[in-house]
Formats: C-alpha cells, sequence, structure tokens
C-alpha cells in the first residue's frame, strides 16, 4: 500500500471525470475496465487488486444495475453508470445502488444524462476535496437543490466521509508500524 502522504495528495488532488472525458467510440470490456480502474484507483487504495473487474460488470449487467452491452461494446453511458456504481458502493449495498440509480434513470436524454452526471462528478470531486482539507463535510453546489439532489448529494457525503475514515485508520496503522519495528529491534538487541 502507498505511504499516507501520497495517498493523502491523491485525494486531495482527485479529478473526477466528466462525462465529456468519455470516449466517444465504444469500448469492449478490457477496454472499459481499464479506463475505469484508471480513474477508480485512487478511491480504492487500500486494495491492492484492481476495484472493477469484467466479472463485477457482469454482475451488474445481469442484476440490472447497468444496462447490457451493445454487440458487447460500452457506451459512454456504461462508463457513466459505472463509475457512479463504484463510487457509491464505498458505502452502499448493489440495492440500494440499483435504487438510487433508478430514480436517476427517468431522465432519457443524453444531454442530461450528462449534466446530471457531470454534477455528480462535481459534488463528489469537491466534498472529497474538502472533507481532506477540514475533516468534514458540508459543501454542496447545488442551489435550491430538488428532493433527488439531496439523496445525491447525502449519499456522497457518506461516501467523502467513508473514504476518509479509511484514509485515517491508514494513518493511524502506517504510524504504528515504526513502533512495533523498534520495539522488535530493542527485544532483539537485549
Amino acid at each position: 500500500m502507498q505511504p499516507s502522504n501520497v495517498i493523502y495528495t491523491q485525494l486531495l488532488n482527485y479529478k473526477a471525470p466528466r462525462f465529456e472525458e468519455f470516449p466517444e467510440i465504444d469500448l469492449y470490456m478490457d477496454q472499459m475496465v481499464e479506463l475505469l480502474n484508471t480513474w477508480l484507483a485512487p478511491l480504492y487504495f487500500d486494495q491492492s487488486k484492481p476495484c472493477l473487474t469484467a466479472s463485477m460488470i457482469n454482475n451488474y449487467v445481469k442484476n440490472s444495475i447497468v444496462e447490457p452491452p451493445v454487440k458487447k461494446r460500452y457506451t459512454r453511458y456504461h462508463l457513466a453508470y459505472l463509475y457512479v456504481v463504484m463510487v457509491l458502493k464505498q458505502c452502499f449495498s448493489l440495492q440500494e445502488i440499483s435504487t438510487l440509480i433508478t430514480i436517476y434513470r427517468t431522465v432519457q436524454t443524453s444531454n442530461r444524462t450528462a449534466g446530471h452526471f457531470n454534477t455528480f462528478a462535481s459534488v463528489f470531486e469537491n466534498m472529497l476535496h474538502q472533507v481532506m482539507k477540514t475533516s468534514e463535510v458540508n459543501f454542496s453546489n447545488i442551489e435550491d437543490p430538488n428532493w433527488q439532489q439531496h439523496l445525491m448529494i447525502n449519499s456522497l457525503q457518506a461516501v467523502c466521509c467513508k473514504i476518509f475514515s479509511v484514509y485515517q485508520i491508514h494513518v493511524f496503522l502506517e504510524a504504528k508500524e515504526p513502533a512495533k519495528s523498534s520495539v522488535k529491534k530493542t527485544a532483539s538487541n537485549q
């Protein structure tokens, strides 16, 4: 695992993808997995293996959390949904995530989907930066949010607090390691 100062810097400077950054061409499974893992790796700093696998995606499709691919190819919308699933997976069960996504699936046009995804990414990114700077999350850049937006804000606050808590645990455990090493050295010198 990476040192806590590296993790801190990565989380403090984390940039969530925006819809426009997703490739306009459709991707095969392995391409999509690699791309998403690149964006998600800083958020899953406590794992040694990739946070997203092809079998996980197949499971999400099988359970109707994500739409099936078209001719084995995944679109920008798949990338957006899978990114949201993986961010929310930090705190929520797949059933809860499926319900949250169902709430947002009422929007069908690409522009509105892109806009909602970008809002999700922006709010998440800003909350994560705030919790890393201040140990608190009370940020929202949405004026007069509707109940769906309140739900998104509350869900993302939970995720950001979870990520920060895992980071703090990592810092604590990292600080204990040198103490263990010095105790072992002292014991072996006696």
